[in-house]
């Protein structure tokens, strides 16, 4: 799978593990007022989203493996939580300590040092599936419609056993075409169109 790095498009796999060089270098992390830099120069790094407890960054280790760091407001953290997923450990981070996610900012999400690493899944948020991930589509709207049809009563029972859930911290989640789940056409970063299978994934609910 490729995976699009400011204009950069590298292949990545999920990471399934992390061993202890990755632990020294997240550690060894700043961050630049927009991405997470790393010592390691072949590390890249994803801006994935933000909320506020947390920013979220997509990396790519130099092997090409690929897992999310969860940096941090302990201010305001409230255990939002990657449901079903796998945590690969936390990490104290000096050089994010008392960093604000937006430079200059004196209220908003400020980072306190403290990160979780974990799985890393590929996907597109509730509120709008995406037939292509470089550019909207006309596809999009209907794809949208129809897995929110046939997922509908899963994300509903989200909603009964978990608090404020909504639309831009649930995934649909693209499988490979073997596995579990929905059965949806759409096209890669490659420009190929193939069968991939759809199902859900929380990212930060509690």
């Amino acid at each position: 799978m490729l995976v699009d790095f400011g204009g950069e498009r590298l292949a990545v796999t999920p990471a399934v593990a992390l061993d202890g060089d990755h632990g020294a270098t997240i550690r060894a992390a700043v961050y630049d007022g927009r991405l997470l830099r790393f010592p390691d120069p072949e590390w890249r790094c994803v801006y994935l989203g933000a909320g506020e407890e947390k920013a979220c960054f997509g990396v790519r280790d130099g092997a090409g493996r690929m897992f999310v760091l969860e940096v941090l407001d302990e201010r305001t953290y409230l255990n939002g939580r990657f449901v079903g997923g796998t945590y690969f450990g936390d990490h104290r981070v000096p050089g994010l300590a008392g960093v604000p996610k937006s430079p200059g900012a004196a209220i908003g999400l400020r980072f306190t040092g403290l990160v979780k690493a974990r799985q890393w899944v590929y996907g597109h948020e509730w509120a709008r599936f995406r037939w292509r991930p470089d550019r909207p589509s006309p596809l999009d709207a209907p794809l949208t419609a129809y897995l929110r049809l046939v997922l509908g009563g899963r994300y509903a029972r989200y909603h009964r056993h978990y608090r404020d859930v909504h639309e831009r911290n649930v995934l649909f989640e693209v499988r490979p075409a073997r596995a579990r789940g929905v059965p949806v056409v759409t096209r890669d970063l490659h420009g190929r169109i193939g069968l991939r299978r759809v199902g859900l994934q929380p990212i930060d609910l509690r």
